[in-house]
């Protein structure tokens, strides 16, 4: 006899990816309780007023063509929840990113729609911290979630942010209390390995009130003979004086379309240093968004980015000044070769009364290939007057009198190549505070060179 999970498993398998019976056959396969019922319903609704956005019509959409995805949307189908399993069971690549870890605080392990391995440090959990899967933290921890779910990023915000609020199947939840530091990271690996499926990644961070912790979340694949959605949601949320180190690795192999909104809110005197490294995909759109609400707070941001073949790679980036006293600083870089197409738009916004601001945006493309484009759109709206804001970008071709150089020296072209593009990367990677991060994408950057 199957249990009643199974049952409503196949339940929501039954029914069309994009439909009302999915959104309320999700809230019985996780048991949620009303409040998150109601929301997903209201998402729903929103998602079924709000039209596709439409590159020929809007201007923020204007770089970013997904006629493609749409015409497709209708082959999907929720991707169901794997079986739990035991650590040396899980897949060889996911293996061998866990070897590279130093030792984790917490290990979370996602693949398809589900978590399929869970570990949290016992000293860490004795000291009130909480990580575990949303789902499981929904159901164990509702009051605390209901407090933060949605709040960052809401779920009026768009087509896509609205079919993600509706269609949310799990994710990872980060707790840590007020005046509790970390030293260890915890890790989020999202893994996919079926095509034809769409999957709805929650990450909820919250850090209490002089905490401190550092998270790592990688989102990794083969490559795909079809395709495959991810449209997920990050919200950082820190307390007054706390510090939160974020490092995420996108890599998913080919046929992934991936949309994220990205949000953090900082608390008075706060400090975020957000590292993104995006190596992978077929179409992959980041919005990425730094909220300093608390007088004297802080983001770091910086990207790496690098496109071959057809891919389509888009950062959208916003630092959001609120309050008085707040620093931002974004570094973003990013090489392309083949045909392939990245786009960066960036907007300092400083809000009235948010005085003696300090913010600085730089986006920095290599080209590879005479076929590969770049946009790179850095904006300013200033509604302060006693304020440093600082913004700029390039795109340059390789340059072949140094390549020239090189050559000269005995130096083939392809190890030239690549030791330019090591060193154009220099700046962000040094910026990115664990090894091991830094290691990985150096690693993906030469493997798809030597493709």
């Amino acid at each position: 006899m199957r249990n009643e999970e199974t049952s409503v498993v196949e339940k929501v398998l039954e029914h069309d990816l994009l439909s009302r019976e999915t959104v309320l056959a999700l809230s019985e396969r996780y048991e949620e309780p009303e409040w998150l019922r109601e929301r997903r319903q209201e998402a729903w609704r929103l998602y079924l007023d709000t039209p596709f956005p439409n590159s020929n019509v809007d201007e923020k959409w204007r770089r970013d063509d997904i006629s493609g995805l749409v015409r497709k949307l209708g082959t999907l189908k929720q991707a169901q929840a794997p079986v739990h399993t035991i650590l040396e069971e899980l897949p060889a690549p996911i293996q061998g990113i866990l070897r590279e870890s130093d030792k984790r605080g917490g290990l979370l392990v996602r693949r398809d729609a589900g978590v399929t391995y869970a570990e949290l440090d016992e000293e860490y959990a004795h000291r009130g911290v909480i990580f575990t899967d949303l789902a499981t933290a929904i159901r164990e921890h509702s009051d605390l979630v209901e407090e933060y779910l949605f709040k960052a990023v809401a779920i009026d915000e768009g087509k896509f942010p609205a079919m993600h609020a509706a269609l949310m199947n799990g994710g990872a939840f980060l707790y840590v209390p007020k005046g509790v530091i970390v030293e260890r990271s915890f890790q989020i690996v999202h893994w996919l390995d079926n095509t034809g499926i769409a999957v709805f990644p929650h990450t909820l961070l919250v850090l209490g009130e002089s905490a401190a912790a550092t998270v790592i979340e990688e989102y990794v694949s083969p490559d795909l003979d079809g395709i495959a959605l991810v449209n997920g949601t990050s919200e950082m949320v820190t307390g007054d004086n706390a510090v939160l180190t974020y490092l995420g690795v996108q890599n998913w192999g080919k046929n992934v379309w991936h949309f994220a909104t990205q949000r953090s809110r900082l608390g008075a005197n706060s400090v975020l240093n957000f590292s993104n490294g995006q190596l992978g995909a077929r179409f992959n759109r980041f919005e990425t968004e730094a909220w300093l609400e608390g007088s004297g707070s802080t983001v770091y941001l910086q990207g790496i980015f690098f496109t071959g073949g057809s891919q389509h790679i888009s950062n959208h980036t916003l630092q959001y000044h609120r309050n008085t006293q707040t620093t931002s600083d974004l570094l973003y870089k990013g090489s392309l070769t083949g045909r392939s197409r990245a786009v960066y738009e960036g907007l300092i916004k400083v809000g009235r009364g948010a005085q003696r601001t300090d913010a600085y945006q730089a986006n920095r493309n290599l080209m590879l290939s005479k076929k590969a484009h770049a946009d790179s759109i850095p904006q300013l709206e200033i509604e302060a007057n006693d304020v440093r804001c600082t913004h700029g970008s390039t795109t340059a071709q390789l340059d072949e009198e140094e390549m020239f150089y090189l050559m000269s020296r005995g130096i083939p072209r392809e190890q030239g190549v690549r030791l330019i593009v090591d060193g154009f990367f220099v700046p962000v990677l040094d910026r990115i505070p664990l090894r091991e991060v830094r290691n990985r994408l150096k690693d993906a950057v030469a493997a798809k060179m030597n493709r």
